[in-house]
């Protein structure tokens, strides 16, 4: 005799494995655009190298998150289509501010966006810590999720900072942007 699997069942458990491979693909596309980071930013003088690096990162990271986010809102709001459209709009600045011969003030917007961006993912997923409990391994890829994007907000600051005194001549300015 066959044993029934309720409908709510099957369908939580096909919501899992999704969720699963997306969290998935967003590790391998975080492992795989390291690499493509470092072949864009060796031609680069070094404080435009860091900048784009990160920028690449965070930018193909965020890509793959804000898809996951929008998908997410068939179903209910994800805070995720904000903040990470946020991120990719910093990782855009970034990415600019490193082309060419660079741009002061694509690289003075990098410098307090890239940050805060990353800081806006980073409480994004303190928040899903904070509401969801479980299943565990959820919680741990929020907790790594949190300290990953904490990290590409400080590296973006220190990267970003002496990209914008350079390209401004020295001289930061007094205003934010």
């Amino acid at each position: 005799r066959l044993v029934r699997v309720p409908r709510r069942a099957r369908v939580s458990s096909l919501a899992d494995g999704v969720a699963a491979r997306r969290r998935l693909a967003v590790g391998a596309v975080s492992v795989c655009a390291v690499p493509l980071a470092v072949v864009l930013a060796r031609s680069k003088p070094m404080e435009q190298g860091r900048v784009l690096g990160i920028s690449v990162v965070t930018g193909c990271c965020a890509a793959i998150l804000w898809i996951w986010a929008l998908l997410n809102c068939q179903q209910h709001f994800d805070l995720g289509a904000v903040t990470f459209a946020i991120a990719l709009v910093a990782s855009a600045a970034g990415m600019s501010a490193s082309a060419g011969d660079g741009s002061a003030s694509r690289a003075r917007l990098f410098r307090c966006l890239g940050p805060v961006a990353c800081l806006l993912v980073a409480v994004n997923f303190l928040l899903g810590l904070i509401i969801i409990a479980k299943p565990w391994t959820l919680r741990l890829y929020f907790i790594l999720a949190f300290g990953w994007w904490l990290l590409a907000g400080a590296l973006s600051l220190e990267f970003a900072v002496p990209l914008a005194k350079r390209l401004a001549g020295g001289e930061l300015g007094s205003g934010l942007i």
